[in-house]
């Protein structure tokens, strides 16, 4: 991957890569009045960088909206409960504002509905109020963590199937509690609408083609066919080995940046290093896609 400022063909699209990982910026684009050339090669930069963030973009909700329909579909978010006006955005807003219970907020790394079948193509956060420092998003490559892995251990993995479960990050987190009814009556609903779903720990990019190691820290919760401990102790070094530096970029935002990523090709981890308001408008991409197909 070049480290060099790359003008793709179409003349008004700028790419900047910003590490040998992952991860570029994009400018001299207006994502509000986008021709349908430069928005191709935002799309080929979107699949060969895996995130992309582009910088001093004026969006109404619409707007960010019908960007990111020219993309997918935009997708219901069963877990976030403040929707904005338009259809598929909604709001996240940021830190408690005492400032004393941030690892509460903090997701740590996860790839947006894996525990689901059709797991999200992608997401675009929209920086509405963000802090002048902190709040940034980390984004880890599924590509090379799998490439930097020894053959005998992708060998080892290629037939692995993974088993994603929504409910084991709510409970290993805090956010959800086995201490009252209310909250067992929660997380019965939960696992109603959502039952443990198994991926491959090993698959291709539908689009790229290219191998990825398919699990994250969050959802990921056991490989079948090995035993409880066998199983703890792969996961647990493969979790390590898929966030470590050398496959990561990470991304600072400033008032009116837009986010967006190759949920199907990276983890991503929002940093919760601040206080005071945060305001985000989110909107996540559909995916027909089964991993392993």
């Amino acid at each position: 991957m070049s480290v060099s400022v790359t003008s793709l063909p179409a003349g008004e699209v700028v790419v900047r890569p910003l590490t040998g990982a992952l991860g570029c910026e994009i400018s001299g684009v207006d994502l509000a009045h986008l021709s349908d050339a430069a928005f191709a090669d935002i799309y080929q930069a979107f699949l060969n960088y895996s995130a992309v963030m582009f910088h001093d973009q004026e969006l109404t909700q619409e707007q960010f909206a019908a960007f990111g329909r020219r993309f997918a579909r935009l997708e219901d978010e069963p877990f976030l409960p403040h929707r904005a006006d338009v259809p598929g955005v909604f709001y996240l807003r940021g830190a408690p504002r005492d400032g004393k219970s941030l690892s509460t907020q903090n997701l740590g790394w996860h790839a947006d509905h894996t525990y689901q079948k059709n797991p999200s193509m992608g997401a675009m956060l929209y920086a509405r109020d963000v802090p002048e420092a902190g709040g940034d998003t980390l984004f880890a490559s599924n590509y090379l963590s799998y490439e930097a892995l020894s053959p005998a251990m992708q060998v080892f993995l290629e037939d692995k199937i993974a088993i994603h479960d929504v409910l084991q990050y709510g409970l290993k987190s805090g956010h959800y509690s086995t201490a009252t009814p209310k909250a067992i009556e929660v997380l019965l609903k939960m696992r109603q609408g959502f039952p443990q779903m198994p991926h491959p720990l090993v698959c291709k990019h539908p689009e790229t083609g290219r191998k990825m190691l398919y699990l994250n820290q969050a959802w990921t919760v056991a490989i079948q066919g090995l035993a409880p401990d066998e199983s703890q102790a792969i996961l647990d070094m493969l979790k390590r080995h898929s966030v470590k530096d050398i496959f990561c970029c990470r991304f600072r935002y400033r008032n009116n940046s837009l986010m967006l990523w190759d949920n199907r090709a990276v983890q991503h981890s929002p940093n919760s290093d601040y206080t005071g308001q945060r305001l985000m408008w989110r909107v996540a991409l559909h995916s027909d896609w089964v991993p392993g197909t």
